[in-house]
């Protein structure tokens, strides 16, 4: 698709020159395309970065909300999703994801009212969270490990491999699991059958 095609060539580029330097002449030679084929979806260098932004906020949402519908039902649905398809396999982290990320923390420092899109789909997220049916806290701390752990990855601050995901991983599951009311023990028919069989 040429749009998502020109977003990716404006992460490059703002990757490569900063986002104040980004240029539609840069975009469209790293698009391969003419200037004015970019200039027919994008105006304004404005309304580029503001795509930019929003494309990855959806882009989020999209995520969790596949992720969601993978997740067997039960409480603490999406919480169990953000666990299993954020903090399972670090080939997820890519390349593209960190562009992408790097791109809209240049474009929220230059231009702090293109938070909107972003603030929206978390908003969702964290009304989705709050219904979860856990107890207050524990899906809002998945949350947070998760966005500290993508935060540290786009700025460079701590590698994420494999390891490190797992370990997070599992420490959220146990405290998951320890969140959840505990079944009481199937009572066991096997005595009674057997008083029943001494008359």
């Amino acid at each position: 698709m040429d749009r998502d095609r020109m977003l990716d060539a404006a992460e490059i580029v703002a990757e490569r020159q900063g986002i104040a330097n980004l240029t539609r002449d840069a975009v469209a030679a790293e698009a391969g395309m003419s200037k004015g084929g970019l200039l027919h979806h994008f105006p304004s260098k404005d309304q580029l970065v503001e795509a930019m932004v929003v494309r990855c906020a959806e882009n989020w949402r999209a995520y969790y909300m596949d992720a969601y519908a993978r997740t067997p039902e039960g409480p603490g649905r999406m919480t169990r999703a953000l666990i299993g398809h954020c903090l399972t396999d670090v080939h997820a982290w890519t390349d593209q994801l960190r562009r992408s990320s790097a791109s809209v923390f240049a474009a929220l420092a230059q231009n702090p009212a293109l938070i909107q899109p972003m603030r929206a789909v978390y908003r969702d997220l964290h009304g989705r969270i709050a219904d979860d049916g856990l107890p207050p806290g524990v899906g809002e701390a998945v949350v947070a490990t998760t966005d500290g752990l993508w935060l540290d990855w786009v700025l460079g601050l701590v590698p994420v491999n494999q390891k490190l995901l797992d370990r997070v991983r599992h420490a959220l599951e146990g405290m998951l699991a320890r969140s959840q009311p505990r079944r009481p023990p199937r009572k066991r028919k096997a005595a009674a059958k057997r008083a029943g069989g001494r008359r």
